[in-house]
């Protein structure tokens, strides 16, 4: 990506997804008690949130961040729509930073 969209557009994407992901994270974040999680019970955890619900680390919206990006970069729409769903129902609205970010990414740079 960092070829097709250049150097300038990804620090731009880069800091984009660190601002959305600290935006959401702080809003739901465990002290609050607003963050469900639907799916969490009933698949095996593979984020990087605490069983505890005591801390979110924040990686994995980056890196969703940059995996919509390249998605919805060569318009991959309805594939993408579809791992947001599931990621909203798996890891609750904490996850939507990465997932706004590689849409608004991908709308200001294609």
């Amino acid at each position: 990506m960092h070829k097709k969209v250049g150097g300038l557009a990804m620090s731009k994407l880069f800091f984009l997804s660190l601002f959305s992901t600290y935006i959401f994270l702080s809003a739901f974040s465990p002290e609050s008690g607003v963050n469900p999680r639907p799916l969490y019970g009933y698949m095996p955890s593979w984020d990087s949130f605490a069983k505890d619900g005591s801390y979110y680390m924040g990686a994995d919206q980056m890196a969703q961040a940059l995996c919509y990006f390249a998605l919805m970069y060569h318009r991959y729409w309805y594939l993408s729509l579809g791992f947001i769903a599931f990621d909203v129902l798996y890891y609750g609205p904490a996850t939507l930073g990465g997932p706004i970010a590689g849409a608004v990414g991908a709308l200001m740079f294609s």
